[in-house]
């Protein structure tokens, strides 16, 4: 069972590898199918700029900087619903949160959550609910996790996270069925289970 991280990196692999190929395909078919008055070549044009202003947010945002947080962040907010805006969004949380603002790295995943779909609007969804946790949001936290807790590949994770958040809260028997949760999930799709046991053995047992 691939993680989060992984699902991520594999889409954003493919679609640099196969994203203008695929666009281009789809407008083209388009126009086949309904006759050439309806070829939208702006429509191309658009996803390919989307692509090469993406590449351009990752390799600044890898030179660091304000200012290029700045850029990605527009950009995400501009090119919202795409997968290039989501992956753009990932990006700033990541460098917003290595930069010790969680508001700004929560407030990417909201959009990204809000406009994202498929397995990226999952991993926004748990990406958010660890930020949450971190800042003490608990509800909030919970809220997020309610999005992605019977969702094949997630289940695991978001059981494992609602525990971290209960236990924060203090409530040592929610957080124990959600870890037990978690390890039966994870057993069931072949995850390991280490951390999640460390955790559950960790819980005092109940008096």
């Amino acid at each position: 069972m691939e993680t989060e991280d992984q699902q991520v990196e594999q889409i954003k692999a493919f679609w640099k590898e196969h994203g203008k190929g695929i666009v281009a395909g789809l407008v083209i078919g388009f126009a086949l199918f309904y006759g050439w008055r309806y070829y939208d070549a702006q429509t191309l044009a658009k996803q390919e700029a989307q692509s090469e202003q993406y590449e351009q947010v990752v390799a600044q945002l890898e030179a660091d900087g304000a200012e290029a947080l700045a850029s990605a962040r527009t950009f995400a907010n501009e090119a919202a619903g795409s997968t290039y805006a989501t992956l753009a969004a990932f990006e700033v949380a990541r460098k917003a949160a290595e930069g010790g603002d969680l508001a700004a790295a929560i407030e990417a995943l909201e959009n990204a959550q809000a406009t994202a779909e498929g397995a990226l609007k999952h991993v926004a969804s748990v990406r958010l609910a660890r930020l949450q946790l971190a800042q003490e949001n608990y509800q909030a936290a919970l809220t997020a996790l309610d999005q992605v807790a019977q969702v094949e590949g997630f289940k695991a994770k978001a059981a494992e996270l609602r525990g971290d958040v209960l236990m924060a809260q203090g409530d040592a028997d929610g957080a124990r069925q959600a870890y037990e949760d978690a390890i039966a999930a994870a057993t069931e799709a072949g995850v390991p289970t280490v951390l999640v046991e460390t955790k559950l053995n960790s819980i005092p047992a109940a008096s």
